[in-house]
Formats: C-alpha cells, sequence, structure tokens
C-alpha cells in the first residue's frame, strides 16, 4: 500500500490549553488538578497511579458491545451513530483544523492537563476497526503540531504522546472510534520505558508482548511518518497471527466479523511506537487501557488502585495481553 500523506495540520498549542483550562474551570471538562499519585516499582517496571475521583461516572463498554448512552445517540449532541458527545466539547476559539476525516474535541474524563480525543466525522465508524491512513496520519499531524515546543526545548514545553484502544479487549470505554492526545508527565517524576532507545525496550524483565518501532530522526518528516506507517501495518499483523497461535476470540458487537478485529493498543510519540496485542480489558476489577501498558494507571479511587497491586500490576498486565516470550 503506497503512503502519500505528507500536509500539516493547523493546531494552536497555547490557544488550545487555554481553552481547556477555561473547561475545566467551567466544569464542563472534568480534571482534578489536584489528583494524588502514587508512584511505585513492581518487578523492576515503574507505575503511576493517578486516582481522579471525578472519574468514578466515567461509562465503560461491555463485553458485548453496549454502552450506556447508546440510546441517546441520536440527540443533536451526538453525531449520527455516535456514543460520544460533543456539546460542550468542541474546540471554539483555538485552531484545531485537523484534515477533513476527524474533529479535536476536548475529553470529558482527563488523566493530564490536557487532554484531547481525535474522533471521525462518520459516527459510525469505530473502535474496533484498526487505524487506516487517514487516522494514523491525523494522530502523526497532531503530535508533529503539539510537539514543536517541546522539540524546540523551548522553557515550559509539553511533550504529547497519542494512543489507540482498538477493540473492547484494548480498554476502550466507547465505541465511535477516536484517538487520544494527552501530556506526558515529567520525565523527573516518572518516565516511559519505551525512551530508552533500543527496540526491545532496553528491558529484558517486561513480561508481556509488544512490538516497537524506534522513528529515525535523521529521516524527513513525510519518510519518518511513512516508515512508522510501515511499521504499524507490520505490527498489526503479527498481533494478530499471535492471537490467533492462542485461539483467542475477541469481544466485539453483535454482527461484526470476528475475524477483522485485531485487538491491541497503540501508543505513538515523536520518538517511537509502540503496538500492544490485547486478550481481554480487565480482570477482577482492575481494566487497561493503553496508558496501562506504559506504567500509568487512572482510577476514581484507592480501591482501584488495591485491586492492581492485589493482583501483582506487572502480572496483570501479561494476563490482560501476551507473554513476552522473546
Amino acid at each position: 500500500m503506497s503512503y502519500t500523506k505528507s500536509s500539516s495540520l493547523n493546531i494552536d498549542e497555547r490557544a488550545l490549553l487555554g481553552e481547556f483550562n477555561q473547561r475545566v474551570e467551567e466544569g464542563v471538562v472534568i480534571y482534578d488538578s489536584d489528583h494524588r499519585v502514587i508512584r511505585q516499582v513492581y518487578q523492576g517496571f515503574p507505575f503511576e497511579f493517578r486516582i481522579f475521583a471525578g472519574h468514578a461516572s466515567k461509562p465503560e463498554v461491555s463485553s458485548s458491545g453496549d454502552t450506556s448512552l447508546a440510546s441517546s445517540a441520536e440527540t443533536p449532541e451526538y453525531l449520527p451513530g455516535s456514543d460520544i458527545s460533543l456539546t460542550g466539547f468542541e474546540i471554539r476559539n483555538s485552531s484545531s483544523d485537523v484534515g477533513p476525516a476527524h474533529y479535536m474535541i476536548f475529553n470529558k474524563f482527563c488523566a493530564a492537563r490536557p487532554h484531547y480525543l481525535l474522533l471521525t466525522q462518520d459516527g459510525h465508524r469505530r473502535q474496533h476497526e484498526s487505524l487506516n491512513m487517514d487516522d494514523f496520519h491525523t494522530l502523526w499531524g497532531a503530535l508533529a503540531e503539539l510537539n514543536k515546543n517541546w522539540e524546540a526545548k523551548k522553557p515550559g514545553a509539553r511533550r504529547y504522546l497519542g494512543m489507540f484502544n482498538c477493540g473492547i479487549d484494548s480498554g476502550c470505554s466507547r465505541l465511535h472510534k477516536h484517538m487520544q492526545v494527552l501530556a506526558v508527565p515529567e520525565e523527573s517524576e516518572f518516565r516511559l520505558w519505551p525512551d530508552s532507545g533500543s527496540n526491545d525496550g532496553g528491558q529484558e524483565h517486561i513480561p508481556f508482548k509488544y512490538y516497537k518501532h524506534n522513528i529515525d530522526e535523521q529521516l524527513d518528516e513525510s519518510s519518518r511518518e511513512r516508515a512508522a506507517w510501515t511499521k504499524y501495518l507490520a505490527f498489526t499483523s503479527a498481533a494478530h497471527q499471535a492471537l490467533a497461535d492462542i485461539g483467542h476470540v475477541p469481544h466485539a458487537p453483535d454482527g461484526v466479523d470476528l475475524a477483522t478485529i485485531v485487538p491491541h493498543n497503540v501508543i505513538l510519540t515523536r520518538e517511537w511506537l509502540l503496538v500492544i496485542p490485547r486478550t481481554k480489558a480487565g480482570m477482577n476489577g482492575a481494566d487497561a487501557n493503553a496508558a496501562g501498558y506504559l506504567g500509568m494507571v487512572w482510577v476514581s479511587d484507592e480501591e482501584r488502585v488495591k485491586r492492581w497491586t492485589d493482583q501483582g500490576p506487572t502480572k496483570l498486565l501479561t494476563s490482560l495481553g501476551l507473554p513476552n516470550n522473546n
């Protein structure tokens, strides 16, 4: 498949952040800046548990693909076919043009300041569909724009990552296809393990299966994006085979061809791409999305932290994915 995407997007990071802060003050966007953070290392793997009381009302997707707001999807605040509300979360006063196929909006239940969604303009697109070229290009372009100040090493600049939870088994909370973009913790507080540089993560003790591509900064922008897209296709193909080898049957809405679904998490930064095959969203009340595989766990109370620690966080991540047999 050829890859011809190269056009840049139009995003004003500073204005976006100001508008995000305003929505938080208005109570539309739910973000507790005084949230509790618990950092611990388990079997050499660092974890950062963030406790957001406001996330207690966050909706979830059942194993059958039902969502709590699906019956409201015909109201004006939803796109046709969507289960993600737009009302109050649309970006009004900032430049956030991400192209003809997606909308950039504020996430309702935020785990970082700021935290955005990139959702398809077609509300019938579904989260169990792997990223296509337009999705990948939009995510790549958003990260390129938002990370400009960080790459220029400007004081106070934020680093951003993108992530995608593909399918019910990946830990997604909505069915309308969307990606997430959020600010990364300060490296002095919490370091992302894939930043080690090597394709194996530099840590032999990582217990779960993952696929990693280091993005070559010597290449031009278009070539870097094309190489990352090619790797994503290869990684999802490998994940599909690995899941088939164990006979995994993914959860999906009724009527969906299960053979087309590859449950996986995607994490993309300007430096690397990570893909993690998934077998289940959670166990015994402890759920994980893409961020969980970086050690970033977002919960609504300390009881949910305990559900993680009681099961052994690294053991849990492996159980929700595949063991790393490399």
